[in-house]
């Protein structure tokens, strides 16, 4: 038992030594000359109390005994009194303005690291992990790990104080520095308990953040599904269970911080109780002056602050560590390995051949198996299959955006995985059957040129749009292309959205297009003009395209048939009609659309 405690306050302090040389690393300017002014704020603390008992000693006790007082001492002291509260001033300002500019830059540093670590991980990363849980990663954990390097400075500046407070009391006064240095010891234990009394509480608290962050994002995300079964009471008390959850685990933490904070108030004032009394009797005795001890009681008294603020910055070291190493899980996320020697892919529409591809998800589930065949340049395949027979884990490969352990995809021979994300980024492009579009207008949702003033005078717009059959959508609106969507492109039609997100793709001038269904919520006529157009339109691009559609399926000039993640067919569509399978498939989709 003694070991693993041990172990994990080793954990701790690693993970803390950590974070600061990370903080350190990106802001070093802020972080140093946050150290400067709390190491002068603290150094003018006790310069004030020591200038404090000088005050007494040589202006209000001459006072009282002589009734005079020597202008030039008055003149002097008090010049040194107040230079000491302009330095002291000064450094408080100095300490505070650091403290929040490394804790906002460090902030920001951590939330841009995590979106950036996002966006170069794996497809398979962000499937297994709930979008609340990685905003609260990219939000709440970030500004948690953010406040121990802003507030550092602060530490260690006490820590000189105390250092400096305890020479000074040594040198003038052993027996009065022995009485203040006893609270030290205790400090010490009161946090060490409270350290171990709080980790677990605030490991909770920053867990239900992210808890919280998840269920009201699946909400808010879900807002028309929950309309439309009226499920908003089910979801409120979903809500109000995880809120109610992370109270309760903020009200554990807030009292343990309280009973930390009267402590660490107690302690001092008694402390200070207790120079009073044994410093009387050494004014008495002649040991020591009156204002010596003014000094003593002041400048301890004011290690209140100190004490508090370091109880306070390890009080909080647990939620801060925690909030850390949320954010470290997911920058310690293995990125994929980057393609030596990539290859170049030529310009004009790709060849694509898939040899013994196999895919399974994690789990167990087997969405492809030995999948093989070849798509010609310039041709457009079409991919059919039922329901659940790996169609659209198909196209996630071939768009590379899921991996090909078993198997190869070979893009005018050259190994998929070996080609860079750059080169396959401006070849191949997808639009699926379920678009997202931005919050923008809907030029910028076609080019992704977000605030680009000439976005909609963009040649590529037009051309995408009319090859869409999306013009109609522009034309019909007073704003034109510069109308905005709403979010997710709320405004529009699920028909609508489909051909904004194909014509996204076709804006890009691929010379390998990835279509998963992403004409399915548009009418068959308007279906047939777009597949049509297409076929005849994009001469200098392979099209792969996912459907159902026995008139798309006709105008293809192969179709891939897929049965349980297999291969049963690959020719043209009239011959595969003599495949059972596939005709009775054709027929059952034939009858949906009729009764549609």
């Amino acid at each position: 038992m003694a070991e693993r405690k041990t172990a994990r306050r080793f954990a701790r302090v690693r993970q803390a030594g950590a974070l600061l040389l990370h903080a350190l690393r990106a802001h070093p300017g802020p972080v140093l000359w946050g150290l400067v002014g709390s190491l002068l704020y603290g150094t003018g603390l006790v310069a004030w109390s020591v200038a404090l008992g000088e005050l007494v000693n040589h202006v209000v006790i001459p006072r009282f005994e002589d009734g005079r007082i020597a202008a030039g001492t008055m003149v002097a002291v008090l010049l040194a009194v107040a230079a000491i509260g302009v330095v002291q001033g000064a450094a408080g300002l100095l300490r505070r303005w650091t403290l929040v500019v490394t804790r906002a830059r460090f902030d920001a540093t951590l939330r841009e690291a995590v979106v950036r670590h996002y966006h170069r991980l794996p497809m398979t990363y962000h499937q297994s992990r709930p979008t609340g849980q990685k905003l609260a990663h990219v939000t709440t954990d970030a500004e948690a790990a953010a406040e121990l390097p802003a507030r550092l400075p602060d530490v260690l500046g006490m820590l000189v104080l105390f250092l400096v407070t305890a020479g000074w009391a040594t040198v003038v006064d052993p027996v009065l520095a022995l009485v203040g240095g006893a609270m030290v010891p205790v400090l010490l234990l009161v946090n060490s308990v409270y350290q171990r009394q709080v980790e677990a509480p605030a490991r909770a608290v920053q867990e239900r953040l992210g808890r919280v962050t998840e269920v009201a994002h699946e909400s808010f995300d879900g807002a028309t599904l929950v309309k439309t079964l009226g499920r908003e009471g089910v979801e409120r008390d979903r809500f109000a269970a995880e809120a109610a959850a992370l109270r309760d685990a903020k009200i554990r933490l807030a009292l343990r911080d309280w009973l930390l904070d009267s402590l660490i108030e107690l302690i001092p004032s008694a402390t200070s109780l207790a120079m009073v009394v044994v410093g009387a009797l050494r004014v008495n005795s002649g040991d020591i002056t009156v204002g010596t001890l003014v000094s003593f009681v002041n400048v301890f008294a004011m290690l209140v602050v100190p004490v508090r603020t370091i109880g306070n910055v390890l009080g909080d070291v647990p939620r801060m560590l925690a909030g850390y190493a949320r954010v470290r899980s997911v920058l310690d996320e293995p990125l994929p390995a980057a393609t030596g020697d990539p290859e170049v892919l030529p310009d004009g529409p790709l060849d694509v051949r898939v040899r013994g591809l196999s895919y399974s998800y994690q789990g167990g589930s087997t969405a492809l198996s030995d999948v093989s065949f070849h798509v010609p340049p310039g041709a457009t395949v079409a991919v059919t299959g039922g329901t659940g027979s790996g169609k659209t884990t198909l196209l996630l490969v071939l768009a590379g955006l899921l991996p090909a352990p078993d198997g190869t995809v070979l893009v005018n021979g050259a190994d998929l995985s070996r080609i860079s994300a750059a080169d396959r980024a401006a070849a191949v492009a997808a639009a699926f059957q379920e678009p997202f579009l931005f919050a923008a207008s809907l030029a910028e949702n076609v080019l992704l040129d977000f605030g680009g003033a000439r976005a909609a005078d963009d040649p590529r717009l037009h051309e995408a749009l009319c090859l869409a059959r999306a013009t109609g959508l522009v034309d019909g609106r007073p704003e034109g292309p510069d109308t905005p969507v709403g979010e997710r492109g709320v405004t529009l039609s699920g028909g609508e959205r489909q051909r904004i997100a194909l014509a996204r793709a076709l804006a890009r001038r691929p010379r390998l297009l990835l279509l998963d269904e992403a004409t399915s919520a548009v009418d068959a006529t308007t279906r047939q003009e777009i597949m049509s157009g297409l076929t005849d339109g994009l001469t200098s691009t392979t099209t792969i395209v996912v459907t159902t559609s026995a008139a798309t399926l006709a105008l293809a000039d192969a179709v891939v048939y897929l049965d349980r993640g297999r291969v049963e067919g690959v020719g043209p569509h009239a011959d595969l009609l003599r495949l059972d399978g596939y005709d009775r498939l054709i027929r059952a989709y034939e009858r949906e659309q009729v009764q549609a």
